[in-house]
This record gives C-alpha cells, structure tokens and sequence, in this order.
C-alpha cells in the first residue's frame, strides 16, 4: 500500500491551487484502504508493531511535517480516526520515539524540497 499512499500525498505536497485539491482527494482515497485496514486492531498487524506498521510510519511524522510545510491537512481526526489514532499511538512508542530525525531539520528539508519541485513546474 505504501506504492499508492506515498506517491499520492507526495503529488499533493508538490503542487499548488487546484492540482493540490485533487492531490489530497487522491491521497485520502488510497488512505481510505489504510482506515479499514485498522477496525478493531491497534496497529495493521494487531498488538504490536509490525512490518506494515514500518512501512507505512513515515505518516505518523512526516504527513505532520507536510502539514506544516503547506498547511494541507491530509489525515484529518474526523475523517481518519483510526489512523490518527495508530499515529500517535505509533509515533509514542518509545522506539521509534526514540529514533525519528530531528523535526525542525524535515521541516527545513521538505521546505525545501517543495520549493526545488514548484520551480521546475513554473513555465520557462
């Protein structure tokens, strides 16, 4: 799932106006997927964190930076309540607390990154 989810909000991060708005509706379809996939589980493989939960924690940090790098809410409480709970659930256990990269330095990287990207959209 990770093939679809990240290439989707990546595309939305990247972009700008419409092309974002139809970016984050992509994106909440394919997290729609990850939602069902957590009825009645802590984490997507039950109790404990797993492989999927690996793969796909790179949401419980950096849809947070991107949020605050474009302001675009993708995972909103409302509309993901399950996920926005394995994401503070995931991003509280002490080992992977432990281990994220600095936050203000992803802040600085994916701003950017972002500009970097919107530059080489602007017609030459």
């Amino acid at each position: 799932m990770k093939s679809i989810v990240l290439p989707s909000i990546w595309e939305a991060f990247n972009s700008e106006g419409k092309e974002q708005e139809e970016g984050i509706v992509k994106a909440k379809e394919n997290l729609k997927y990850l939602e069902e996939e957590l009825k009645g589980k802590k984490f997507f493989g039950g109790e404990h964190i797993g492989f999927a939960d690996i793969a796909l924690g790179w949401l419980a940090e950096y849809e947070n930076v991107f949020e605050e790098v474009t302001s675009m809410k993708v995972i909103a409480e409302d509309e993901f309540p399950l996920l926005s709970e394995w994401k503070r659930t995931f991003a509280d256990a002490p080992i992977i607390k432990e281990n994220w990269p600095p936050r203000d330095k992803l802040v600085t990287k994916f701003q950017a990154l972002r500009e970097a990207n919107l530059l080489k959209k602007v017609p030459k």
